[in-house]
């Protein structure tokens, strides 16, 4: 499932409500400093969606892909025997790529090998035909395409919008904000609380500070729309108080590293302080 890959920030500050939309296919805030190293390897895998880190191997740089179910692949060129074939850095006469488990280390696969004397030996150093057997692997494995991921986190960005946020301009940090009229506190628990419900409900992960809840457990969430959502999860939403009397619960914590530090810090902040 998509959405699961896909979380919404809540920030607050005197005067309004922002939301960020976070998902495999955001923008960096930065790249790697080693990742030039292999732009026709790395290029092709996020702009799937995958998250790419650059390290140092044996003898040569290495890229580990990260993928949604906690494994990673390792796309290496040969090791310990260096640059003594003379090709091209980033270009090897060969390619290795292995799969495994950090928590399972039971799980080890190759994927693909084309050094000499390995199934893929024909294709040599070729990164097309390497490539196209790490993403035939991915489709194996069900990890979602590029398309499907932005669709998850247009659907989002809908859910934003049914919840009361407006988007912004593009060239604008901030992509969505609460209108300038829901300036008071209950106003603005309001509507960040039926977001909440409505990501939720979607199978979305938020993080929100959790004073922006609370108090909205002095009056009952607007209801659910029917077009989007059932009865059941309108029912068992964990962060929307059932009745008016219970206090909303605090919303699970953000674990996603795709938020920054920037944003992360803000987040820890804002919630120690209520």
């Amino acid at each position: 499932m998509e959405s699961d890959q896909v979380t919404v920030l809540f920030t607050e500050n005197t005067d309004t409500v922002n939301a960020y939309v976070y998902g495999p296919l955001t923008p960096r805030s930065g790249a790697d400093d080693m990742s030039w190293r292999y732009p026709h390897i790395i290029g092709p895998l996020e702009h799937r969606g995958l998250q790419c880190v650059v390290d140092f191997g044996l003898s040569d740089y290495i890229v580990h892909v990260l993928l949604p179910d906690g494994s990673h692949l390792t796309i290496s060129p040969p090791q310990e025997t260096g640059n003594a074939d003379g090709s091209i850095p980033g270009f090897p006469d060969s390619w290795m790529v292995t799969r495994d488990h950090p928590d399972s280390p039971d799980l080890f696969e190759v994927v693909y090998d084309s050094e000499p004397g390995g199934p893929h030996e024909r294709n040599k150093g070729s990164a097309p035909a390497m490539l196209a057997a790490v993403y035939a692997r991915l489709e194996q494995l069900g990890v979602p395409g590029r398309e499907r991921l932005l669709a998850a986190q247009a659907r989002a960005e809908a859910v934003l919008r049914e919840a009361g946020f407006v988007a912004l301009p593009s060239d604008r940090d901030i992509p969505f904000r609460l209108p300038a009229g829901k300036t008071g506190l209950a106003e603005r628990s309001a509507a960040v609380t039926r977001a909440v419900h409505y990501l939720k409900a979607e199978g979305f992960g938020c993080a929100c500070p959790a004073d922006l809840l609370d108090s909205v457990a002095q009056a009952a969430p607007p209801a659910v729309p029917a077009r989007t959502r059932g009865a059941a999860a309108r029912a068992t939403s964990p962060t929307v108080p059932l009745t008016g009397g219970q206090p909303a619960p605090v919303p699970d914590p953000m674990t996603m590293a795709s938020l920054g530090p920037a944003n992360q810090r803000r987040l820890s902040a804002r919630t120690a302080g209520s």
